[in-house]
């Protein structure tokens, strides 16, 4: 068998991973699990008994389907309040080689990533915004370009130390041995955005349970990230209050008659409420139930588009011509590409995994997009990482395998 690589995410409602096989046609998945999770709040762990729970259960669906144990794992971090600020890395190219090479690539983004941060704090990944050659922005390719010094420009992400340490508790104390960890809104992107919409323009929107995360691409380069603390959790939240239900059972109705847009609800459809404390069922208006939900909704989209044009970002412009690709949990609500059309004033479609990378039919699911997005970044960076190091700063004979991924993907 060859190298066995896994991916765990852990968000606010579940938990998911994911076991793939490192083989000469690819990652191939051999496994796959997903289990609800307690103990976690808007992403972030606070409960690591519960937490560990979901893990276990996950892990187990994934590990019986692959007929083996995992050891190693590369984690998805998220969660809200994880900030993502700029920061700019410079490596020199030495004068006897005189061009770019992956090792020098390495360097600036090492040099990015070394900034001064409260105790409290630290970077837990990073994103290649742009590359600057000897004062030149906008290369796509640097690698073999003649040149004195390399530059990047990155998007951090920035999180509580206490937050990093729940999690990393949480895989200590199942044994596993944590490989790498990649930020929720760079693997979604990885696994929804095609190489198209990143090159034309593209906006995803991941609506998940307990955070809303959001990536702009151009020129398939990353210009904007940011996570705002609403999801598919605030709605059932206001479903609870309008419908005086427990939550439980207004995640129910969320799922099982929600809408996106009011009226587009059939004026005659009709939902049955369960009675609380021994009270008769009650009957609304599923168009009542819409309502709720597009509220909330509408708030999160509109939200999503003016933190957009506060970065400098027009999503209805001719810069982002292939417009929003929606994924998350909250992207299945019917009808929810029209609120977005209506909202934002662009073309949307809901993005699955397996329209950018091939997976089994049971993994193509808004469940699975950032772990799988995970698991293909963390790989190609530790083959990377390693190649760079064997090669001694010497561009590798592997280096057309994956310097999209380097150049592009980061």
């Amino acid at each position: 068998m060859d190298e066995i690589l896994a991916s765990i995410d852990i968000g606010t409602a579940k938990v998911a991973v994911v076991i793939a096989e490192n083989t000469a046609e690819g990652l191939v998945v051999r496994g796959f699990g997903i289990a609800p999770v307690e103990g976690v709040v808007r992403g972030t762990v606070v409960n690591i008994h519960k937490a560990e729970q979901g893990v276990i259960s996950a892990l187990k669906i994934a590990e019986k389907q692959a007929q083996l144990k995992v050891k190693k794992v590369s984690v998805a971090f998220g969660g809200y309040p994880t900030k993502i600020i700029k920061g700019h890395g410079i490596a020199p190219v030495p004068k006897d080689r005189g061009t770019v090479s992956p090792t020098d690539i390495v360097r600036a983004i090492e040099a990015g990533k070394s900034i001064a941060l409260p105790e409290d704090k630290q970077v837990v990944d990073y994103a290649v915004a742009d590359f600057v050659v000897d004062g030149n922005p906008g290369v796509d390719d640097p690698i073999g370009m003649a040149a004195s010094k390399v530059e990047c420009d990155l998007f951090l992400f920035v999180a509580d130390s206490a937050a990093v340490a729940n999690l990393m508790r949480v895989m200590e104390e199942l044994d596993l041995e944590v490989t790498d960890v990649v930020a929720s809104p760079v693997g979604s992107a990885r696994a929804i955005l095609t190489e198209e919409e990143k090159e034309l323009g593209a906006v995803m929107i991941d609506i998940g349970a307990g955070t809303t995360d959001v990536v702009a691409y151009k020129n398939r380069r990353p210009t904007a990230i940011f996570t705002i603390p609403y999801a598919g959790e605030s709605v059932t939240h206001d479903l609870m209050v309008g419908l005086k239900l427990p939550r439980k059972e207004a995640e129910k109705v969320k799922i099982e008659h929600g809408c996106a847009v009011e009226q587009l609800v059939p004026a005659d459809q009709k939902v049955e409420l369960p009675g609380i404390g021994g009270r008769e069922p009650r009957i609304v208006d599923r168009s009542f139930v819409a309502m709720i939900m597009e509220a909330r909704l509408e708030e999160i989209i509109s939200m999503a588009k003016d933190s957009l044009v506060q970065s400098g970002i027009d999503p209805t412009g001719d810069d982002y011509s292939a417009g929003i690709v929606l994924t998350g949990g909250t992207s299945i609500t019917p009808h929810i590409v029209d609120l977005v059309e209506k909202v934002v004033k662009a073309p949307a479609r809901v993005g699955l995994p397996g329209d950018v990378m091939p997976i089994p039919d049971g993994m193509n699911t808004p469940d699975f997009h950032t772990v799988w997005g995970t698991l293909n970044i963390s790989f190609e960076r530790k083959r990377l990482y390693e190649q760079v190091e064997a090669k001694k700063g010497k561009i590798p004979a592997f280096w057309d395998r994956i310097k999209r991924w380097i150049l592009r993907q980061l």
